[in-house]
Formats: C-alpha cells, structure tokens, sequence
C-alpha cells in the first residue's frame, strides 16, 4: 500500500513542480495553474500550502538556494584532502545543462524579483559558497598543497563569480560555453590562482 503523502511531502511536490513551471514559462509568466497543472493538483491545494504567487517565489528560491548549497557541501563530504575538495566544489558548481530547473529558477527569481528579503537570500548563498572554497583554499595551504597568489577571500569570491557568470551563459544556451568547457575553465583558473597543477575534476 502507498503511503500517504504528508504535509511536508506535498508541499516538496509544489516546489518542484514550481521550478519546473519557471523554466518552463519563465517567472514573469508564472501561474497558480502551471504549477497545479504540473503537480496533478488543484489549484486550492497550491494555496493551502502558499497564500499567494509571491509567498510561493519566495520559498522556492529560499528551498532552491538550500538544496545547491547542499549539494555543494556533499563535494567536500568524504574526503580530507583540499585538492579533492576544490576540484569537487567546481565540479558541483554549475548547471547540469540549460534545462537545469534548480539553477534555472534560482537565477529567474535573483534577477527580476529585486525586493529585501530576496536580496537577502541571494547574498546568503552568495556568502556561504564563498565561505567554502575559503575553508578549501585555507586547508589546502596548510595541507602544503596551494600557494595562494592573493587573499584567499579574493579567490574565493572570484571562483564563486566565475560559476555565476557561466552559469547564466549555460542556462541562457550559449554554446560557446557549454558544463564541461566552463567547469575546465573554472579549474584552469583554479590551477592558476592555488599553483596545484595536478588538480583534476573528479
């Protein structure tokens, strides 16, 4: 027997239907129905759980930010090394492609909807991935692995601005700068600003 879904799950099932509807239509043609629609749920479910479109942008981007930022953590799960650690962080920082829905919709949502509280959000995430390849970096100078040609808050917001850059060009469709060429331009940055040659994306 199926189990019944609960509060929580189907509030997970509006998000992601939610994301999907942004790619799909973009976040100023954004509806109540397309995301019904895509759930398989009436349109009264989707305002039970959110009071109105806007509550319902707010925390997909907030649920968005908090699951790439997840993802970002597991990259540097399960090994101690700051040369894994690095070439993970950069493997994980990009689109898949340019139907990537999470990244899609966080980008959508970061560029037209300029109020406080998604400014907020944004530099959050900002911080937070900074604050990452901050730890990574330091490790990897104490581990005898990077000499660091500027401070290391530098490079941290240079490779966190590079993954923004070249994400917006992979989910706009640029095929000039396609995952794999943007994730090997990224780490050739990297190589250049650590002086580690050997590292490798995994």
């Amino acid at each position: 027997m199926a189990r019944a879904m609960t509060q929580a799950d189907r509030r997970d099932q509006l998000l992601l239907a939610t994301l999907d509807a942004i790619r799909d239509r973009g976040i100023g043609n954004l509806r109540v129905q397309d995301v019904a629609s895509r759930a398989g749920v009436s349109t009264g479910t989707v305002h039970y759980h959110f009071s109105d479109i806007e509550q319902l942008i707010h925390d997909v981007f907030g649920w968005a930010s908090d699951r790439f930022y997840a993802m970002r953590l597991d990259a540097l799960a399960g090994t101690s090394d700051a040369r894994d650690q690095l070439a993970g962080m950069i493997a994980t920082g990009l689109p898949a492609d340019e139907n990537d829905a999470l990244v899609t919709a966080m980008y959508d949502i970061g560029i037209y909807r300029r109020t406080g509280s998604f400014d907020i959000i944004t530099q959050a995430l900002f911080d937070r991935q900074v604050a990452l390849y901050f730890s990574t970096l330091q490790l990897g100078v104490a581990q005898g692995h990077f000499h660091l040609t500027g401070p290391v808050v530098d490079l941290a917001q240079n490779l966190v601005a590079l993954e923004d850059a070249y994400g917006l060009h992979i989910i706009g469709g640029n095929r000039s700068t396609p995952p794999d060429r943007a994730r090997r331009l990224i780490l050739d940055y990297a190589r250049t600003v650590t002086g580690c040659v050997e590292l490798a994306l995994p």
